[in-house]
């Protein structure tokens, strides 16, 4: 049995293409999904492309943010049934055995692989998930909604695990892709009582959005330096966390530049290249430079909670529903910044 898949078949740049393959044999512990949705994440045009630091095995199928109904369960799966809504962490694969695992850091585990990123992922009809990842999509949550459920664990992660934000705080977001606008609203639930939120041009309406989730000021670094506006607020000591959601080495500049003494910068961003600038700043400023990766079962549970009772509306960021073989037109609309959250779905 073949469907249709988005598989990136070299290291190269380009080498992206829809092809038949296998539907995929499950094992006794795992499940079939038949995917309803596909998030795009930012990753997958930077895949595409061949701009990333990690390793891609190659070939394989794209695709880590979905959700979708079992079609078929494993032998020794139990408390699951064919047609249950599903959404599934990203962890295709851990050992579970060694100190990272038995801490609940399983999502870094140096077996771990990635779903979409070192296992076949869910630019396809169907994906093999293991049933120790399988969460239970709530009353309340659409199947398209729930395919957004990672990026909302991954801001769940960053500001609710990974960092201290107290009522009252001054909060820094940079880069308001989905990841975040869904940590604006995250500082928002926190009570975060200033929020800013920078971006550059091209992010005008981006950072609109920002400002329904929770934004009391937003930036365009293109035309405002953001360090005199931030440092100028409040006690002119500058923010008690930065969130940096782009990466780059510019972005960790700006990091460094407004955040305060004692304060904490929260990276969130991948950025392939070298740094190019001094670190001691943090050093004289006392500051924690805190990363922060992935998610994990409990955090995914939390995220759907708040999905159903609407704290968190992912509605808010979907802005294109596209068919898996317009999956090249979806990255255009990611990197033009023309999208912002766009969801695909499979295609026989």
């Amino acid at each position: 049995m073949k469907m249709k898949a988005v598989v990136k078949y070299d290291n190269v740049a380009g080498a992206t293409e829809v092809r038949e393959v296998p539907v995929p044999e499950i094992g006794p512990d795992d499940v079939l999904v038949k995917v309803a949705y596909i998030g795009v994440c930012g990753s997958d045009p930077h895949m595409h492309h061949n701009r990333v630091s990690y390793k891609v095995n190659v070939p394989l199928i794209l695709g880590h943010e979905f959700s979708g109904t079992i079609e078929k369960l494993g032998a020794n799966v139990s408390g699951w049934a064919v047609g249950d809504k599903v959404t599934c962490e990203t962890h295709a694969d851990y050992c579970g055995k060694c100190e990272m695992c038995r801490t609940n850091h399983y999502q870094v585990c140096r077996e771990r692989k990635g779903f979409g990123f070192q296992a076949d992922g869910a630019f396809a009809k169907y994906v093999k998930v293991p049933s120790r990842i399988l969460h239970k999509v709530p009353d309340g949550v659409t199947l398209k909604e729930a395919s957004c459920t990672e990026p909302v664990c991954v801001a769940y992660n960053a500001l609710v695990k990974n960092s201290k934000i107290a009522p009252g705080d001054l909060v820094v977001i940079i880069g308001p892709g989905p990841i975040g606008i869904l940590c604006t609203r995250m500082a928002s639930i926190l009570g975060a009582a200033d929020i800013v939120v920078v971006g550059t041009d091209g992010d005008e309406d981006r950072l609109k959005i920002a400002e329904k989730f929770g934004a009391t000021m937003t930036i365009n670094s293109s035309k405002q330096d953001p360090v005199p506006i931030i440092l100028g607020m409040r006690d002119k000591y500058g923010a008690h966390t930065v969130v940096d959601c782009a990466g780059f080495s510019p972005t960790l500049k700006l990091s460094m530049d407004v955040v305060r003494p004692y304060g904490q910068i929260t990276k969130i961003g991948w950025g392939p290249g070298p740094v190019g600038f001094s670190l001691d700043p943090l050093i004289a400023k006392v500051v924690t430079l805190q990363g922060t990766f992935s998610h994990t079962w409990d955090v995914w549970e939390k995220s759907l909670i708040l999905m159903a009772e609407k704290t968190f509306d992912v509605n808010g960021l979907i802005t294109h529903e596209l068919p898996l073989d317009k999956w090249a037109e979806s990255f255009e609309l990611m990197e033009s910044k023309q999208g912002l959250k766009i969801v695909l779905t499979p295609i026989d």
